[in-house]
């Protein structure tokens, strides 16, 4: 809870006012209570402080790490004003000193608040009651009467300029992101920085069009003046380098400002009167224009009251320039840090041994006796009866087959099979299996979601190019864009019924001659036979999962009732039934379910993968991992969301494999191995492996060897555990319809990556993925992943919310590692920290390049923050609370926050790298984007070492330090991220230790994995170079193990236990035409859909 500091006692509690914009009112402390332990510490250093100074100079306001204290003016021991759970920052004195203005979340969310000078009575001035607002930078008026601040709504992502009446809380929007409405994110307005003009009639703040995550070429900002009579915006300063973080002297004559000089962030003076412009000083640290700037492009300064200073953050301290010679004094602090938190959610896990259960069934649909399902799983296709505890059994099917359904009469089963060499066709199967099956499609094709017509004599499917499905960079946006075909059960030419773009839930509709279709947000009726277009029954939408669009989207799915009058729909992996209203007019209607007057209602907690109506239409049928529930819909009318679930009831879908374990014994003899237990290195080894594990290890010849053991003599080279992806990305995978051996996960062992974590999938195919390669169906690194992210729409507005949504993860996908993106307030972040609690599971998080964000997930316990933070250089403050927390740091240095990545210096640097093997293991359209047009920066804009030093710096204070290559080129960037954190000065050692033991232990995994010692998984590489004396020394891999089982990382032919050759991927044998055709598929669906996949997830 808030605690004061101040010798008052704590405001009562008032009720909260229902209007968003009310007059300003004392609100209750809504933040979730989280304890546990309790961090407290000195430091004499402050990141990104925000200051400033009381009207008479004797006091000085900064925060830190959310916490706001004031200090002397000449320095000294800094006292805390506001400390606590609160994350309360951007202090600013009113003109009289008596008040100061601040943003805080004590409330559960971002408000502007006012208090008297020591704390007391503190007050509420904006009402944000729900959602995520973002506060930055409040200024007073002359006058004291009104607030200026800059305020953001993630939809909108630019930061308007509001105006708050002291007295009432009535606001007004002075500057716009949208002053006409709808404009695009390009030609939105950013207002940043305000400062107010001595006689009160202007404005002062920093400018641009364009959000949050604009790019291009700097400058991006400049000064801008707001005549407040005139209510107009005048540019009134030219700045070559661009404007940013307004001062005002007292005088009004003198405006201090940042810019950039040669990509340095530099402090100048600007004389209003005579139009003469000096630089103060420089450098400064680093502003925020290539990164979110949440908390403002540079923290706020404040001239003295005489006006012959600046105060200022830099380097770490407070520093009082004199304005006159520029000389630099510091003001020397110490200030006391505490803060309560959870206890660790750091875990370790053990990686499953066992036999694979199969944890996410596919497409189940119910007989239309409603006694058996049938399913996919893997590729295979499993009828079961319809109870618990019945064994699923597997159809004798050939090929990998996919999204089974009933015929009338529950003889027969059609379904798709489909693989990237072969294609795919459409098929029939006998139910009980006792006859051979029978493929009805002549053509091939990528064929999706089959269904009988009435009558059984034909079969209707989506069919898109199966060239279009190749060459495709990523599927996670949906489905294909698709054509409607109809194909006699007796074989025969496939009858094309009309163009239906990327639709899936193809079901039939209750006129026999016609089915329903979900496409782009339209549920869509359609002739199967003569002639006749779609007809649109009903437009059904919601609010986007991710915080970064606003406007209405299409579903995942949607599915009409028999009378058109109910639509079962799936958003953000929950189920709602929604009420559809009539047609008007001869019009459809249009239905947003995130609209409460919908009426839609929520009838999942847990939630669901797939979804359908049963054959009667009376009943639900859906699943969510391996379980499979059945529903009446009159029973989902009424109750809530968990009463329903539990009346649904379940049973699992039981699919048992077993799991691929070599069997031998092997010793590796006569290598360096740089075991990654502390800095032990053996010289001259041997290291012998027992099936999957390492059984013994020990300086040549001191071990006891088995009888029948191979050896293998590795004299002269040097053993390393195998890498380990913490932020891995498997962007490229095929979705819903899986890809049996797909590329990124081969790419990756190809070049040592063993393990890997896939910090936000987009859905659960992930896990059908992982458990073949458990089951040895296809090779690859193991396959760890979060699933896909808990987003904004998940529900999350209470600690039962959080349990019912985490146990999706926890119970039913059989993962403790999950990903919270951005789920919303801070009061909701913080009630998912109770549901993980609760539950085992370890969550990371989305960092978004938001310092705010950023440091208040630390602060509430989360266990990692994806991404660099956006902010360089951090200073002992931020430091030591990264290393006391153990928040983990993987700074992804190739998609990078805060400066521009490593990606383009990495590609122009290496590109010798895309030739040769990785061609093996990577189609060429997948990378030609990334190799042919990378972006060049002169060496001093090179910012990405800074953020490398950084991430050495914590990891040398004891912090835990990863690496994760954000699946920019499979299994290369790897090596490419390993490169980048050299840059900041780390030792190869330092970077061996992030990317094996330090990343087993980011991921959770360390119990098995990152380091070899007896007892450990079999996960190791063997170098033909010394990776301990150059880091780049990595790439001369010679042999991978992974799981027991040794691979030439040339080729990843098996040549332990087994000798086997890895089967040739699709795209070894195109042609440059191909690849051309290829390279501009992909191009094409990039511009038109937008990359969304390789967004900074």
């Amino acid at each position: 809870m808030k605690t004061w500091l101040a010798d008052t006692a704590l405001l009562a509690s008032m009720a909260l006012s229902a209007s968003i914009f009310a007059a300003g009112t004392a609100a209750a402390d809504t933040l979730p209570p989280l304890t546990g332990r309790l961090i407290e510490y000195d430091t004499r250093q402050v990141t990104w402080p925000a200051l400033d100074v009381s009207p008479d100079g004797r006091t000085i306001l900064f925060d830190l790490l959310g916490d706001i204290y004031a200090l002397a003016s000449e320095g000294g021991k800094a006292r805390a004003v506001f400390t606590g759970d609160a994350f309360e920052t951007q202090p600013v004195f009113s003109p009289d000193g008596r008040q100061i203005a601040f943003v805080s979340d004590r409330d559960g969310r971002e408000n502007l608040w006012i208090a008297d000078a020591d704390g007391t009575n503190a007050r509420r001035i904006s009402q944000e009651e729900y959602g995520a607002p973002h506060y930055g930078s409040p200024a007073w008026s002359p006058d004291g009467r009104r607030l200026y601040v800059s305020r953001m709504i993630w939809g909108v992502l630019a930061f308007e300029l509001w105006s708050f009446d002291v007295a009432s809380g009535q606001h007004e929007v002075l500057v716009k992101a949208q002053p006409n409405g709808d404009d695009p994110h390009p030609q939105r307005r950013n207002a940043m920085g305000v400062v107010a003009s001595p006689d009160g009639k202007s404005l002062y703040y920093a400018t641009k069009a364009g959000t949050t995550w604009s790019s291009g070429a700097l400058p991006h900002w400049t000064i801008a003046r707001f005549d407040l009579a005139t209510r107009t915006q005048h540019a009134d300063l030219t700045i070559p380098g661009g404007g940013m973080r307004p001062v005002l002297s007292h005088d009004g004559r003198l405006l201090a400002y940042v810019t950039r000089e040669h990509e340095r962030t530099v402090l100048r003076l600007h004389d209003l009167k005579t139009g003469t412009d000096r630089k103060l000083h420089g450098p400064l640290d680093p502003d925020g224009q290539s990164g979110g700037y949440y908390v403002d492009l540079m923290p706020r300064m404040a001239f003295a009251p005489d006006d012959k200073a600046i105060y200022v953050g830099l380097d770490g301290g407070l520093k009082r320039l004199d304005v006159t010679s520029g000389a630099i004094a510091d003001i020397p602090f110490e200030a006391h840090v505490r803060h309560e938190m959870p206890l660790p959610l750091r875990r370790q896990y053990r990686v499953n041994t066992g036999p694979v259960h199969v944890r996410v069934i596919q497409t189940p649909r119910l007989s239309p006796d409603g006694r058996q399902v049938v399913f996919g799983a893997v590729g295979r296709i499993y009828v079961a009866a319809n109870r618990k505890g019945a064994k699923p059994r597997r159809l004798n099917v050939p090929g990998s087959a996919w999204q089974p359904s009933w015929s009338d009469d529950g003889r027969f089963i059609t379904y798709v099979t489909w693989t990237a060499k072969e294609g795919g066709h459409v098929w029939i199967a006998a139910a009980d299996g006792k006859t051979l099956p029978r493929r009805i499609t002549t053509q091939t094709a990528f064929y999706s979601e089959p269904l009988f017509l009435a009558g059984g004599r034909d079969v209707v499917a989506f069919s898109a190019s199966q060239r279009d499905r190749l060459y495709r960079t990523a599927e996670s946006l949906g489905p294909l864009p698709s054509t409607l075909v109809r194909v006699p059960v007796d074989g025969g030419e496939a009858t094309r019924l009309g163009e239906v773009g990327a639709a899936m839930d193809l079901r039939r509709d209750p006129d026999p001659e016609r089915v329903r279709y979900y496409s782009d947000g339209w549920i869509s009726s359609r002739p199967v036979v003569g002639q006749g277009g779609a007809r649109h029954l009903a437009k059904l939408v919601a609010r986007p999962d991710s915080q970064y669009f606003d406007a209405p989207a299409p579903l995942k799915n949607a599915q009409l009732s028999a009378d058109g009058r109910t639509a079962l729909v799936r958003l953000a992996s929950q189920l709602y039934l929604v009420p559809v209203p009539p047609a008007q007019n001869g019009a459809a209607p249009t239905v947003n379910v995130s609209d409460p007057a919908s009426k839609a209602r929520r009838i999942t907690a847990i939630g669901a993968d797939y979804m359908d109506w049963a054959p009667d239409m009376r009943s639900l049928l859906w699943s969510v991992g391996a379980t499979v529930r059945q529903l009446p819909v009159d029973a989902a009318r009424s109750g809530g969301p968990a009463v329903i679930e539990q009346r649904a009831g379940g049973h699992v879908l039981d699919v048992v494999l077993p799991r691929d374990v070599p069997r031998g014994r092997l010793l590796l003899r006569g290598a360096r191995i740089v075991t990654m237990k502390a800095e032990e290195v053996i010289d001259n080894a041997d290291l012998l492996i027992e099936n999957n594990r390492i059984a013994a290890l020990g300086p040549c010849g001191t071990l006891k060897i088995p009888a029948g053991t191979q050896v293998r003599d590795v004299t002269g080279k040097f053993i390393i555990p195998g890498f380990i992806d913490a932020h891995a990305h498997w962007f490229e995978t095929r979705r819903r319809i899986l890809d049996i051996g797909h590329w990124d996960f081969a790419a990756n062992l190809a070049y040592g990556v063993t393990a890997g974590l896939d910090v936000q999938t987009f859905d659960p195919d992930v896990f059908g993925y992982a458990d073949m390669i458990d089951a040895g169906l296809m090779p690859g690194l193991r396959a760890f992943s979060t699933g896909e992210g808990v987003f904004r729409n998940s529900p999350m507005d209470s600690r039962e919310d959080a349990i019912a949504t985490l146990r999706r993860y926890s119970d039913y996908y059989k993962t403790p590692n999950i990903k919270q993106y951005m789920v919303g307030d801070r009061a909701q972040r913080r009630h998912l920290i109770e549901g993980a609690q609760a539950l085992g599971l370890m969550p990371t998080t989305e960092g978004a390049s938001d310092y705010r964000l950023d440091v208040t997930q630390m602060l509430d316990g989360y266990a990692g923050n994806e991404h660099s933070l956006p902010i360089a250089p951090l200073h002992d403050d931020m430091v030591q609370m990264l290393v006391r927390s153990r928040l983990s740091t993987v700074p992804t240095i190739l998609v990078l926050y805060g400066a521009p990545s490593a990606m383009g210096a990495m590609a122009a640097g290496h590109q010798q790298d895309f030739d040769g093997k990785l061609g093996r293991f990577v189609p060429e359209f997948a990378f030609a984007a990334k190799r042919d047009s990378v972006t060049w920066n002169r060496a001093e804009g090179q910012g990405f070492a800074l953020f490398a030093r950084q991430a050495s710096d914590i990891g040398k204070a004891g912090g835990l330090l990863g690496v994760g290559a954000h699946g920019v080129v499979q299994g290369l960037s790897f090596h490419w991220e390993l490169e980048a954190m050299a840059s900041g000065g780390a030792s190869p050692l330092q970077i061996l230790h992030a990317g094996t033991i330090g990343s087993a232990e980011v991921i959770g995994r360390a119990l098995d994995l990152g380091s070899i010692e007896p007892g450990k998984l079999a996960d190791l590489l063997v170098l033909d170079d010394d990776p301990t004396t150059d880091i780049r020394n990595t790439r001369s891999l010679s042999l991978v193990m992974q799981n027991g089982r040794l691979y030439d990382a040339a080729t990843l032919d098996e040549v332990w236990p087994r000798s086997r050759k890895r089967e040739a991927q699709w795209f070894e044998e195109m042609s440059q035409h191909d690849v051309a055709l290829a390279v501009r598929t992909a191009a094409d669906f990039d511009e038109k859909q937008g990359n969304a996949a390789s967004f900074e997830y």
